[in-house]
């Protein structure tokens, strides 16, 4: 509270006192001369302070409030904060940095020197213990092919030949809609001999559409496995699985020779 708010309050007062205050009935007088009248306004006066002691109160209150003695609260040390520090950073010098760095990070990896694909490991066709095989006639030559992986067998119609396709494929024969690869046995078997045998039906092999052109069908026969000298290794002829020991024949074997005739070459590999 400063001295102007209490110079207010002060005034304040005394016109409050002024404004409540009753005024008292006037007392009838008598007419008298102007200095009687005098008199009696001054008896009418009302009966308040004057304005100077209300002032001189005033003065005394600011003066009391001012020889008070402040009351002192406790200050609570606020924990000093660390400088702001402003760090200017450039962004050109960061991407450099960060270039830099990518181009010495350089992963050295020895590679593993990768080996060739190796063929699969030739193995020779299985049978159960007694199995049967369909004979067939090529230029006097006799063949066998188990049943097992025999595809059927057709009479030899009308063969398209096709241009760019080796001298022992005789074309394409059409049976129910299906294209078959005819193959000239003789000419695949023998290519330098000047065989022209007079084919009549064609066996076809396993599930492909390969077949080979023969001139005579021998039937079919059970055999045991101790009835063929089974070979282990394919060796320069990997069409064949074994030599039938009675007939002295080939017995065939099927997924090599349609492998090879896929790959285009004889049986010498040409």
């Amino acid at each position: 509270m400063n001295s102007d708010k209490l110079m207010e309050e002060a005034l304040g007062d005394y016109f409050d006192s002024l404004l409540t205050e009753s005024e008292p009935e006037p007392e009838k007088l008598p007419e008298v001369k102007p200095a009687t009248q005098e008199k009696a306004a001054q008896h009418m006066e009302p009966q308040t302070k004057p304005l100077e002691e209300l002032f001189a109160e005033a003065e005394l209150r600011v003066a009391a409030v001012a020889e008070a003695q402040p009351v002192l609260l406790p200050i609570k040390e606020l924990p000093e904060q660390a400088p702001e520090v402003e760090v200017e950073v450039k962004v050109e010098e960061l991407e450099q940095q960060v270039e830099e760095q990518e181009v010495e990070v350089e992963t050295e990896t020895s590679l593993a020197p990768q080996e060739e694909p190796t063929a699969a490991e030739w193995q020779n066709i299985d049978t159960d213990n007694d199995f049967q095989v369909l004979f067939f006639e090529v230029a006097g030559v006799t063949f066998g092919v188990p049943l097992t992986q025999l595809g059927g067998i057709h009479r030899i119609s009308e063969v398209s030949p096709l241009f760019g396709k080796p001298q022992w494929f005789s074309g394409i024969m059409i049976e129910r809609e299906e294209k078959l690869s005819v193959v000239d046995t003789a000419k695949w078997v023998m290519p330098n001999q000047p065989f022209e045998p007079d084919y009549k039906y064609l066996v076809m092999l396993g599930e492909s559409a390969w077949g080979l052109s023969c001139e005579k069908l021998f039937g079919t026969e059970r055999l045991n496995r101790d009835d063929v000298k089974w070979r282990s290794t394919p060796g320069q002829r990997p069409w064949l699985a074994g030599m039938v020991k009675q007939k002295m024949c080939a017995l065939l074997h099927v997924e090599e020779l349609q492998q090879m005739l896929a790959d285009g070459v004889d049986i010498e590999g040409h």
